[in-house]
């Protein structure tokens, strides 16, 4: 899933002006999100191509919200891009509620395989 001509060039006006407004230094910026300050001048000067998770730590930082991207639906399987809905819905948009959904997909998996093992 990559993001669109216009939501690069729309995210990457929001986080030039967000970043001019909470008057930042790209040091301090790169300390508060855990990005090199390298990295956050490239973000900030809108030097980016995808929404890496350094984009979205600086975006978090400035308070700007990262477009969802939507799968291209020719090449997914319609049961996947269910699956992937479902856990789109699921998700708060924090790191903490994608590392509890990460862990419930791994239980999921490890009883699956352990159901694997099972005899009748």
């Amino acid at each position: 899933m990559k993001p669109t001509d216009k939501q690069l060039v729309d995210l990457r006006a929001k986080i030039a002006v967000a970043q001019a407004r909470r008057g930042l230094t790209l040091t301090q910026l790169g300390q508060i999100s855990g990005v090199h300050p390298s990295q956050a001048g490239r973000i900030c000067a809108g030097h980016f191509k995808t929404f890496s998770h350094n984009v979205v730590q600086i975006c978090n930082v400035l308070g700007v919200s990262v477009p969802r991207l939507q799968p291209d639906l020719d090449d997914v399987a319609p049961e996947w891009a269910a699956a992937q809905s479902s856990m789109r819905r699921l998700w708060d948009e924090t790191p903490e509620g994608a590392r509890t959904i990460q862990r419930l997909l791994k239980a999921i998996a490890d009883l699956r395989s352990a159901g694997d093992g099972e005899t009748s």
